[in-house]
């Protein structure tokens, strides 16, 4: 499926209502919401902003989110080319298991981890141009270990597997290659199993239960595959990278407990407490980690969780108490100013929106351009805000994010 330029979720709604054979009434009531919203949303004269919304909207016309916010991969911005480049031999590899035609000579398991850690950074910052490239060698070294090794550092081959396994998943899911990065997130935990540590453990069901939660119908899922988790290894948790990976799962679960209508302040709470014991708790053994669990971090996901909840005024005011640069990463920064800019867009502060959401690309533009949030959000105040502003910066804006033409 590939979209002109300006196409926005509600004309997607439309369309496959329209193949389904269903009214407008009929779609309200399955969703739970009033015709006229469905209406608004068709006519791209309200923006869907929640993935609750989404979700719902998704399961009631038997699609998935890709079909209603459009494949990413097939609506590529040049700069990120690259990275789709490399997903059919990565895809080959995770099929192998590494068993593939390569006459490279293996990184060593200490090389092996160092590159874990640029790669990590490299998907933190959203820089996707240069992580591309790695994973599919990474995966295929990793594989090699866990096959060759002795049984002395089998433990370890199996660690750094899982660790390498998750950071595909998670690039993977983030470019929009669901399907594929849940095959990724499987061989996580499959190398966490070996290992019978608790952060590989608490990584993978991280990575599973945030692709889960792309999908309609996988809430209550992607809610019992971190809890289930988190609950095995509490009593286990001491190191520095154990508390991170746990940490991580209650930040997860309350995102998801958001989405369902929920409350997730417990979940917050936890994590606020875990993440005020990193600074006393001793190093961990495993390479798995997550050094974007800090306490600033956990404050952003407060933010995302108000936004989810539609509580844009208490966004607004968790704010100022959260400042940018300690946050751990670039993006960590692009989503801080992301919900900023929705929250202002949900006041029809279109202005002030404006100025969050391109702080936000600055941050970090391979990643911000193709968010499908922001696409729905800027596609609404073209066809929503004044002149002045829709041939400005924010006209601009429109023709980098792809919702008009250049």
């Amino acid at each position: 499926m590939i979209d002109e330029p300006g196409t926005y979720i509600g004309q997607r709604v439309r369309q496959i209502r329209a193949r389904r054979g269903i009214t407008q009434q009929v779609l309200a009531d399955r969703v739970g919401i009033s015709r006229s919203v469905i209406a608004k949303y068709e006519a791209g004269l309200r923006p869907i902003d929640s993935r609750r919304t989404l979700l719902a909207l998704a399961s009631a016309l038997g699609a998935t989110i890709g079909d209603l916010t459009g494949h990413e991969q097939d609506r590529l911005d040049p700069s990120t080319a690259g990275f789709h480049a490399a997903v059919p031999e990565l895809e080959t590899v995770l099929w192998a298991r590494g068993n593939v035609t390569d006459t490279r000579p293996p990184c060593t398991l200490d090389e092996l981890a160092a590159l874990t850690r640029t790669a990590t950074k490299l998907r933190n910052d959203c820089d996707y141009v240069a992580l591309g490239p790695m994973l599919a060698p990474m995966l295929t070294d990793a594989y090699r270990h866990v096959r060759d090794t002795d049984s002395a550092n089998a433990e370890r081959a199996w660690d750094v597997l899982g660790v390498v396994a998750y950071g595909v998943a998670s690039a993977l899911r983030a470019r929009g290659y669901h399907a594929l990065a849940w095959t990724a997130a499987q061989e996580a935990e499959r190398a966490a199993e070996h290992v019978g540590a608790p952060a590989p453990l608490a990584a993978a069901a991280f990575s599973q239960g945030q692709i889960m939660l792309s999908r309609p119908g996988a809430l209550p899922a992607a809610l019992a595959t971190t809890m289930d988790t988190a609950e095995k290894i509490a009593a286990d948790v001491r190191t520095v990278g154990e508390i991170e990976t746990y940490g991580m799962l209650h930040l997860q679960a309350s995102m998801v407990a958001a989405t369902m209508g929920g409350d997730p302040e417990p979940h917050l709470v936890e994590a606020a407490e875990q993440a005020d014991r990193l600074a006393g708790a001793e190093q961990n053994t495993s390479v798995a980690h997550n050094d974007s669990f800090v306490p600033a971090n956990v404050q952003l996901w407060r933010m995302s969780a108000a936004m989810e909840r539609r509580e844009p005024g208490q966004v607004l005011a968790l704010a100022p108490s959260l400042s940018p640069v300690d946050l751990p990463n670039e993006g960590r920064r692009a989503q801080y100013f992301v919900e900023i800019g929705k929250a202002h867009a949900m006041q029809k502060n279109y202005r002030d929106s404006l100025y969050a959401l391109l702080r936000a690309e600055h941050a970090a533009p391979q990643h911000v351009r193709t968010m499908s949030p922001v696409r729905e959000l800027v596609g609404h105040m073209m066809r929503t805000a004044r002149r002045d502003l829709t041939t400005g910066d924010l006209g601009r804006l429109a023709q980098r994010v792809g919702v008009v033409p250049v």
